[in-house]
C-alpha cells in the first residue's frame, strides 16, 4: 500500500498537492498522506475486515471492524485517485469534529470529495477525485 502522492494519477496528484497547500495556507495542523494507490489484493484485505467468507458468501461478523464498503475495483484508491491523511503528532486521528470539518472544507474547496460527508460509513481521513469512475479501471478480482 503506497503513501506516496507520486503514485496517484496526474490529476489526483495535483488535487492532493492543492489540498496540502490549502491546509498550510489555512494554518491547519499539518497532515501527512497515509494511503494512496492500493492493489486489488490490498483492497480485498481491507474489505474483508469484519467479514468472513462462508459457503453462502461473505457475512459480517464484526461491524465495528469494517473499514470500507468498497470491494476491490470499487475504490478510488485502486486507480490512484484517492488519498487518506492523518494529523502529524501524538494523536493522528483526533476526535475533533471542527478540525476534521476544516480539513474536509479545504479538500472540497480544491475540488475533492471528502469521505467525512458520507452517510453509510463516514471516512474523515479520505479524499478522492470526483470523476474517478471515468478513469481506466483495473482488472476485477475473483
Amino acid at each position: 500500500m503506497s503513501n506516496r502522492p507520486e503514485d496517484l494519477e496526474p490529476e489526483s496528484q495535483r488535487l492532493c498537492r492543492a489540498f496540502l497547500a490549502e491546509c498550510e495556507r489555512l494554518m491547519l495542523p499539518p497532515v501527512r498522506v497515509t494511503h494512496t494507490l492500493r492493489t486489488m489484493d490490498e483492497q480485498m484485505h481491507l474489505w474483508a475486515k469484519g467479514r468472513k467468507r462462508t459457503p453462502e458468501g461473505w457475512v459480517v461478523v464484526d461491524s465495528r471492524a469494517i473499514v470500507t464498503r468498497a470491494r476491490p475495483g470499487q475504490s478510488a484508491h485502486n486507480v490512484g485517485a484517492a488519498f487518506d491523511i492523518c494529523v502529524v503528532g501524538h494523536d493522528p486521528y483526533p476526535e475533533d469534529e471542527a478540525l476534521w470539518n476544516a480539513y474536509g472544507n479545504a479538500g472540497e474547496s480544491v475540488g475533492l470529495v471528502w469521505g467525512g460527508r458520507w452517510k453509510n460509513l463516514v471516512d474523515r481521513p479520505h479524499f478522492e477525485r470526483r470523476e474517478w469512475r471515468s478513469l481506466p479501471q483495473p482488472p476485477e478480482v475473483a
